[in-house]
Formats: C-alpha cells, sequence, structure tokens
C-alpha cells in the first residue's frame, strides 16, 4: 500500500483526487492538506510514501514547501500537480526536488499510475514537460555543464535565478563563503569572469 499526503487549497481539486485515491487498492490517503505548513509540522509523523503538492498555495509556496521537507527527509518523493507549465515554475520544483511533475489538464486518467510509478522510482511527466526537460539537458550539454560537480550545477542554477550569494547559502543551509568557492569554480569551468557573464551565456546557450 502506498501511503499518500495532498496538499491543494482548491477544495473542489482536492476532493477530486481524495475520491481517485479512495478508488484505488494500491493507495490510500493519510493526509489532506489545504496548504503546506500543516504538512511540515506533521510530516514526521506521517511519512508518507508520496505527497502530492501544488505550487500556488497560500503562504508558503509548493516549491519552497518541497525544498524545506527534502532538506530534513531527502528521501521524500514529491508529484507536482498544478496548472503551471511555464519554465521557470517547472525547473524551480524539479530543482527542489519533486520527483514528477504533471499539468492538471491531464493527470485524471492516469494519476493513480503516476503515483505508482514515482513510487517506484520513475519520473511521471506531463509530454510538454517532458519535452522541457528534454531541452533543459540539451541546453546543459552546449554549456558543457558536464564537468561541473552536482553542487556546482545547483550553485549555477540559483545564480542564474538571481539570487544572492547570501540567499543561496541560506537556502542550501551552508556559509557564504562555501558559496563564493562553489561560483569561482564554476566560472573558471564555464570561461566567464563574473555573474552577469555566465547568466548571458546560460541564457543565450
Amino acid at each position: 500500500m502506498i501511503n499518500v499526503c495532498i496538499v491543494e487549497d482548491r477544495e473542489i481539486m482536492r476532493q477530486a483526487i481524495e475520491e481517485i485515491i479512495l478508488a484505488s487498492k494500491e493507495l490510500q490517503c493519510i493526509g489532506s492538506f489545504t496548504c503546506a505548513e500543516p504538512l511540515i509540522r506533521e510530516f514526521e509523523d506521517l511519512q508518507p510514501d508520496i505527497t502530492l503538492m501544488d505550487l500556488d498555495l497560500p503562504g508558503m509556496s509548493g516549491i519552497d514547501a518541497i525544498f524545506h521537507i527534502k532538506t530534513g527527509h531527502p528521501k521524500a518523493k514529491f508529484l507536482v500537480l498544478t496548472v503551471y507549465n511555464d519554465d521557470e515554475k517547472v525547473f524551480k520544483a524539479i530543482k527542489a526536488g519533486a520527483g514528477g511533475y504533471l499539468l492538471k489538464k491531464y493527470f485524471f486518467d492516469h494519476l493513480i499510475e503516476n503515483i505508482i510509478e514515482l513510487s517506484n522510482n520513475g519520473a511521471p511527466m506531463s509530454p510538454e514537460i517532458a519535452r522541457k526537460v528534454i531541452s533543459y539537458f540539451q541546453r546543459d550539454e552546449q554549456l558543457n555543464l558536464s564537468e561541473l560537480t552536482e553542487k556546482e550545477k545547483v550553485v549555477l542554477g540559483q545564480i542564474v535565478e538571481g539570487y544572492l550569494y547570501k540567499e543561496i547559502a541560506s537556502k542550501l543551509n551552508v556559509g557564504i563563503d562555501a558559496i563564493k568557492k562553489h561560483a569561482h569554480s564554476i566560472y573558471e569551468k564555464l570561461h566567464v569572469r563574473n555573474r552577469s557573464e555566465v547568466v548571458r551565456k546560460y541564457l543565450s546557450s
């Protein structure tokens, strides 16, 4: 049995998801929330196998909630259910730790299968989201990001998104000197001199 939590502020949508799970023999809903904060408080006790996470929530955003929970529970699995398909939301959610990303207009018919897929270490995504991810990795190759460590790729993503070093340090729970060291290494490997050059190179690739 796969234990599932739901975080969705729209009552109609939340009830529809609950009904789908209730009708399944493989899944059970162990928590249903209208915002992220109660889930964060109860996550340690609930320990869901999969959390279905909306992004646009009252209070803390779904992306920040995923990042917060993954920091303390790295094995936690999140399946994003959202109306947003813009690049910024998609990649921020994936970088935060989402294991799958489904657009709400697609997910009803195959939600159970997608939850099971994520539980089995798959990465369920709506077709247009999958295309964005493929394009992203193709862009990675053009930038030759293969030379970067995984931590440097995370820091690079934060730099491109406009975060200051101190903000990145806070988000990653490390000292600012560590972020400066990562940034210096990134600039050397990508043959740029500063933040503006790396952002321009990244966005033009």
